[in-house]
């Protein structure tokens, strides 16, 4: 036996093992329904065979075939911890594609073509604040037919990348292949565990896939032709006619130049002392353009010089929080939540508020999260996207104002303990505005509650255009924690607590990694980048497997370099502050 050949197969042997474990945990805390009737109304993709009714208490269940085929089975679990999903309410809706039960008030019409036309219907369910989702087994259901010209467009609406699962599967097929090659007979214990994957998955569980003993050698390569050869779903369709209509403005703008003239004095201090910080371009749109970010050698800022208009704003703004770029944007911000809760708690030592105005809320993540620390307080949301006026119908605020702070200014004068603006004031054109605006709305002995990115962050420097918080072309201005502080004390605000390791998210090295990825893997053609890659999935696809094997050192690196720099030096990649107004 060769050391190599042995090495490779026990970590083949380890990983399918710890995956057979986190896979069966989940398989077996999937619900069982009981036999029943109720008054939910029952809807199920074509080809499903319902021998049976089911009752439950939930507003919704998605119903889980016994016989559900391996690769939609694998795919669920891969999504979803059934035993928390249902109270759960960051856990985002997930569906088998195959039967739901739903309350008439909440019913749709769903297509029962398109797997993924359920998954996005089980999600605006479960969205909503008020009602209840789940998931379960129901015995007698019969799957359907499983089309996997749909897989590709089911990861995507899952939140995955085709390319980089099928990356992930060809080198661990790869890699049992080695073990056997390097030597044969621990290369066959190797071969069995993987196997044996599905197998051991499933034994004991409430599932019985119809396909389960399709040997999995086999069925992995035909499974990577399909993945890749997919075809679009109906939302894709959707938003491709949109790309379409889209076009011709963006054709239109297309090659302006949106800059304004260039500032050779700082707009915090008035220093002329100035020094050339960042240059980038747009990392995650790929809209074309060039942006600078200068520093004030006097006073630390950092801020987009020369700045874009409002007009070159609205054209890099448009399709990504609203449109095109929505439902991505919704995944990134209900993807980490303890932020939500750290800027919370960050109050509670001063007040308990009655009523809270969130600035620049967006999908108002954050104020579904503050609701759980501080069940009492009334929170509202203010934002210029219609994203806002979807959080109030999912009932994650009261009340949202749509439109800029300073339209509102004049009626929200007085109404809130509480103002807060999270991840807002670097996107503004002036936030000293903004700040004299806070001031003037606030009570006297109200709060104002600020969190930025930290431009004082030695990693920012490091990274240079590929540090996230950059973010250009969006970030306007990054202000240092000193700076806010002195702003602040001109408009009758004290600072009565700041927060900087405690608001450092450990992920430098990851999304630096992410955004250089994604600078070297051709995209998907878009309106404003017309044109079509030569072996755009092929390069992609390269690219990211490449890619994979980094992610687990820059994970590796954020968990140890990147956090033992936040507890060294007491800072981190953004900070909060918090400060009362102690006069009118």
């Amino acid at each position: 036996m060769t050391l190599a050949g042995m090495i490779i197969s026990g970590l083949v042997v380890l990983v399918v093992l710890l995956d057979v474990l986190r896979l069966r945990s989940r398989a077996a805390g999937l619900r069982v329904l009981a036999p029943g009737a109720g008054e939910h109304a029952l809807l199920t993709a074509t080809g499903v065979r319902p021998r049976g009714s089911w009752e439950t208490d939930d507003d919704l269940v998605d119903l889980v075939p016994p016989d559900l085929p391996v690769v939609a089975a694998l795919d669920l679990l891969g999504a979803v911890d059934p035993a928390r999903y249902r109270d759960d309410r960051w856990a985002r809706g997930v569906s088998a594609a195959q039967a739901v039960l739903v309350r008439e008030e909440y019913r749709e019409d769903v297509d029962p073509d398109d797997p993924t036309e359920f998954v996005a219907f089980v999600r605006r369910v479960k969205d909503h604040v008020h009602a209840r989702a789940g998931i379960a087994v129901a015995p007698g259901l019969e799957a359907g037919p499983h089309d996997l010209g749909y897989r590709a467009a089911t990861l995507r609406q899952l939140g995955k990348r085709p390319s980089l699962w099928i990356a992930g599967s060809v080198i661990g097929y790869a890699t049992v292949v080695a073990a056997l090659v390097l030597d044969w007979r621990s290369g066959l214990v190797a071969l069995a565990a993987y196997w044996a994957h599905p197998l051991l998955v499933f034994a004991g569980t409430p599932l019985r896939p119809r396909d389960l003993w399709v040997p999995r050698p086999l069925r992995t390569p035909f499974l990577w032709f399909a993945t890749a050869g997919g075809r679009k779903s109906t939302a894709e369709r959707r938003q491709a006619r949109h790309l379409e209509q889209a076009a011709p403005w963006y054709e239109q703008n297309r090659g302006r130049d949106f800059h304004e003239d260039r500032r050779e004095t700082c707009p915090s201090c008035g220093g002329s002392d100035l020094r050339r910080w960042v240059t980038a371009t747009d990392l995650v749109q790929r809209k074309p353009g060039t942006f600078t970010m200068d520093r004030c050698v006097r006073c630390g800022h950092v801020w987009q010089n020369p700045r874009l208009s409002e007009e070159g704003l609205g054209f890099y703004y448009r399709d990504f929080y609203d449109g095109l770029g929505e439902t991505s944007a919704e995944a990134v911000f209900s993807g980490k939540t303890e932020p939500y809760y750290g800027r919370a708690r960050m109050v509670e030592p001063f007040t308990t508020p009655r009523r809270w105005l969130d600035v620049g809320s967006g999908h108002a993540h954050f104020c579904l999260g503050a609701k759980e620390v501080l069940p009492a307080t009334v929170f509202d949301g203010l934002d210029q996207g219609a994203a806002i006026e979807d959080a109030a119908r999912l009932g994650r605020i009261e009340r949202a104002y749509r439109g800029s702070f300073k339209d509102f200014a004049g009626e929200l004068r007085g109404r809130y303990d509480v103002i807060s603006m999270h991840h807002y004031l670097e996107h503004v054109r002036d936030p000293w505005e903004e700040l004299d605006i806070a001031a003037d709305v606030l009570p006297d002995g109200g709060y104002l509650l600020i969190e930025l990115p930290d431009p004082e962050w030695r990693l920012g420097r490091l990274f240079g255009r590929y540090w996230m918080p950059w973010f250009q072309p969006q970030h306007q201005h990054m202000m240092p924690i000193g700076n806010l502080e002195s702003a602040l004390a001109e408009r009758g605000l004290t600072t009565v607590a700041t927060e900087r390791a405690k608001a450092h998210l450990c992920n430098d090295f990851t999304l630096a990694l992410l955004l250089f990825l994604g600078n070297v893997a051709p995209r998907t053609p878009a309106p404003w980048r017309p044109e079509r890659v030569r072996l755009r999935r092929t390069r992609s696809f390269l690219v990211w497997s490449l890619g994979i094997p980094a992610f687990f050192v820059a994970v590796a690196l954020d968990q140890t370099v990147n956090r033992f720099l936040a507890r060294r030096t007491g800072t981190g990649n953004a900070y909060r502050l918090l400060a009362r107004k102690t006069s009118s």
